[in-house]
């Protein structure tokens, strides 16, 4: 079927952000007295847990269960990640943050074809306007024709909730659209909503397992900086483009 529409997952695959968002979290916790640290061992493990909250309450039922009897604890948990944002906003303000390569290279070329562009991420609105209007300097609203994030389905990834609530906003097909992801949690969201997917694994989640994938590649890459293809069919192409998107699309 003709390529209607690409959805692009954000932490990780629009940008780098996950180290940001690991050290607010541990900076967090600090502010509240809690005596946990999450190394990148323990990050490379939450990653596959959508939603900030939601990492929190894994860990804590994990490590700490105890607390499950606190009063209170989801207000306590919210007030946790409400900090965390806080946090991650100053790292973004303070950061020379940058997109991966090839994004906004594809992004632009989407848009000359009349490609849908969609965000579709378990992060907070609120994280993402960060990183894009404080780190990008860019409206996602203005850029993208539907914003899915965290907060507009009850599930989170790999539930395939946010990518039926968008394919249902843009009222498309499943098999018109490709998404763009990083994690093995992102890969089962969008296959489990019958989305092909091209996967570029980020820095926490290189050498994970993205066998369900129809192409696996270190980046989306540039005209003079080709990508490199780790799985999957390229159609002898070096970067991501309009063309091998179609492609990929009809096969």
């Amino acid at each position: 079927m003709e390529l209607s529409a690409v959805f692009f997952d954000v932490d990780g695959t629009i940008a780098e952000t996950e180290e940001y968002h690991r050290k607010s979290f541990n900076e967090s916790f600090k502010e509240f007295s809690l005596d946990w640290f999450w190394d990148e061992a323990i990050y490379k493990e939450l990653i596959n847990i959508g939603g900030g909250k939601e990492r929190i309450m894994f860990h804590l039922k994990k490590a700490w269960p105890e607390m499950l009897e606190y009063k209170n604890l989801s207000n306590y948990i919210d007030s946790i990640h409400k900090i965390k944002n806080e946090i991650y906003e100053d790292y973004i303000n303070d950061s020379q943050i940058t997109a991966r390569p090839g994004v906004f290279r594809l992004i632009e070329e989407l848009k000359k074809n009349n490609i849908s562009i969609a965000l579709v991420s378990s992060t907070s609105e609120v994280n993402l306007l960060n990183l894009f209007t404080k780190g990008f300097k860019i409206d996602p609203y203005e850029m993208f024709d539907l914003v899915a994030h965290g907060d507009c389905t009850k599930l989170k990834k790999p539930s395939p909730e946010i990518y039926e609530w968008t394919l249902q906003k843009l009222q498309l097909p499943s098999e018109a659209c490709i998404a763009i992801e990083d994690s093995p949690r992102g890969l089962e969201s969008s296959n489990n909503a019958n989305i092909k997917t091209i996967v570029t694994p980020s820095k926490l989640t290189i050498g994970e397992s993205f066998k369900e994938a129809r192409l696996v590649i270190s980046d989306l890459g540039e005209p003079d900086k080709p990508f490199d293809t780790i799985l999957g069919e390229a159609y002898n192409h070096n970067y991501v483009s309009f063309e091998l998107l179609n492609k990929i699309s009809q096969n």
